[in-house]
Order: C-alpha cells, then structure tokens, then sequence
C-alpha cells in the first residue's frame, strides 16, 4: 500500500455494484425524502427549535399517569353556503391505546359564521363513559353551545378560542347539570404545502356550575399537524388529562389522532 504524507494511502479503487444496488434499493421513495427534507428545514430555524423544545419539556413523565388512553376523533362538515355548515362529530377512546372503550360520542352539529373571526355553533352529543372516579360507566345527553373566535396574529401564528357551555342530562333523567369549557390553541404554520403543515398546543379547561369547582384540565403540550388532502387535514397528539372526583384529582395520558374533512 504506497503512502504519501506521511499516511497510508489506498491504492486500489473498487466500486461494488451488489452493495451500492442494495444501499439504492433500500432507500424511501423520492417524495418521503423530500417531504422529510422539508421537514427537517422547517425546524432548522433557532426560534422553532426553542419553542418546539420548550413544548417537550411540557410533556409530563408518562409514569406518573394513573392511566394511558387512546383518542380517535372524526369531523365532517358541509357547507350549506357563506354562512351556514352542518357536520357530525364522532369520538372513540380506548384505554391503553387499544384496549376496552372507555368513551364514545357521537355528535350532530350546526355552524354559523357570523364573519372571518367569529363563529356559532349548536350541538347535541350522546355519550357514554366513566365517572371522575373510573367507579362506573353512564350514558349522557348533552346540548352545546359555543361562541368561538379566531385571531390570525401573524402569516405563522393563530390563535383560536373554543368557549362551550353544556347542559347534562344523565341516563335520561329529568335534572341537568350546566358547566362551561374553555379551550385556547395556539396554531404554528411552518409550511404551505405538502402534508406537513406544522405544530400546534392548547389548554381546555372545565367548570362545573352545580359543583362550583372545576372538574377537569386538559393540556395537549405538542400537536402535529398534516394535510394530505385539500379538503381535510390529520392532526397527531400528546394529551395529559386531569379530572376531578369525590376522592380527588387523577390522571391520565392519551395519546390521539384526530381527522376533518371539509366539504
């Protein structure tokens, strides 16, 4: 092997077309390369990795939970016209991912949007689930109705309000309960096109009026979002869900996937 400054260097060239063939046949397919390159380029920016990595250290400790759930949720909507939408909410939640139904709802629903921040919404959802204390399951008729604003603080950032107040009958007696809910999100677009869109994170908040206490916290620290169609997206989650009972506060992990199509 001749040498040269001082260092071994090699004197025969060989390529080995078995092995680069391999190395090329093991390689994704051009569009995931590129959409991983896209990617990799949105959060290359120093400001995106600091948020991205301050929402990580959100995420609590998955051992401290009491429960791990998964969530699956669907929304459909058709627009009537410039104002009017009807849709149909549907919500599946499974404990240990894939294990018993823990919760389902299925939820009818109207929209009016009274311009490009302010929507109504009307909805009635039947339900069936456990109590605060995971002691027993009962069935639920809920009217909803919700006032939600939507400010577009940049070309990247949206903030959005989900504020629902809920009327609960329970196992169809006469009697209800009334409680409100609260749910900013905060909206990050890193890109226009292709199926990653880019992340976002909320807090929901529950206050139960017949109680007069709040009664469950929901913190979703890390969201992501993809739009592999034009008229739906799929958003991929991280949720920690506190909730509150006669013996007190429990919590649980979920883990969801929740998809809407537009038409």
């Amino acid at each position: 092997m001749p040498s040269g400054a001082g260092r071994a260097v090699c004197g025969v060239y060989e390529i080995h077309p078995e092995r680069v063939e391999k190395a090329r046949a093991a390689l994704p397919e051009e569009r995931v390369v590129k959409e991983a390159a896209l990617l990799l380029k949105a959060l290359s920016d120093p400001t995106r990795m600091r948020l991205l990595l301050a929402l990580l250290t959100l995420c609590p400790a998955l051992l401290c939970a009491e429960g791990t759930q998964g969530w699956y949720q669907n929304n459909i909507w058709l627009r009537l016209n410039e104002k009017w939408s009807i849709g149909n909410y549907l919500d599946l939640r499974a404990d240990d991912g894939v294990g018993d139904v823990h919760t389902w709802i299925v939820s009818p629903r109207v929209r009016y949007d009274l311009n490009a921040t302010w929507q109504l919404q009307a909805n009635l959802s039947v339900l069936e689930t456990f109590n605060a204390d995971e002691t027993a399951q009962a069935g639920w008729l809920r009217f909803e109705f919700e006032i939600n604003p939507t400010f577009r603080l940049n070309d990247a950032l949206t903030l959005s309000f989900r504020d629902r107040f809920e009327w609960r009958w329970r196992d169809g007696g006469e009697e209800y309960a009334v409680r409100i809910r609260v749910r900013p999100q905060l909206d990050w677009t890193l890109r226009r096109e292709g199926a990653f869109r880019g992340l976002y994170a909320n807090f929901e908040t529950f206050y139960d009026f017949d109680q007069d206490r709040f009664t469950e916290h929901r913190l979703t620290p890390l969201g992501i979002t993809f739009r592999p169609w034009d008229n739906g997206e799929i958003r991929c989650f991280y949720l920690r869900r506190t909730t509150r009972g006669p013996n007190g506060w429990r919590d649980y992990d979920g883990f969801g996937v929740s998809t809407a199509f537009n038409y």
